[in-house]
C-alpha cells in the first residue's frame, strides 16, 4: 500500500464532430477511388486490355480510401 493518493482516472471526451469533417471523408473516399480507377485505366490502355485493370483499381482505391477513413477517425 503505497502512501500517495489514488488519481482520478483521465477521461478524454472525443472533439464533437463538425460539418467539414463529412465532407472531408467523403472527398478522401471520392478521390481514392477515381484516382485508383484513372490508374486502372491507363495500365488498360498501356497493356492493351479493354477493362481489366480498372475495376481492380476502382476496387483498391475503395479498399486503401476507408482503410484511411477509419484510420483518421481512430485517433484521438
Amino acid at each position: 500500500m503505497s502512501s500517495e493518493p489514488a488519481r482520478k482516472s483521465e477521461k478524454r471526451t472525443p472533439p464533437a464532430p463538425r460539418e467539414s469533417d463529412g465532407w472531408a471523408l467523403f472527398s478522401t473516399l471520392l478521390s481514392g477511388v477515381l484516382v485508383w480507377s484513372a490508374i486502372g485505366w491507363a495500365a488498360d490502355k498501356l497493356l492493351g486490355f479493354q477493362a481489366l485493370f480498372l475495376p481492380i483499381g476502382a476496387v483498391l482505391g475503395m479498399v486503401g480510401a476507408i482503410y484511411v477513413i477509419v484510420a483518421k477517425t481512430r485517433q484521438v
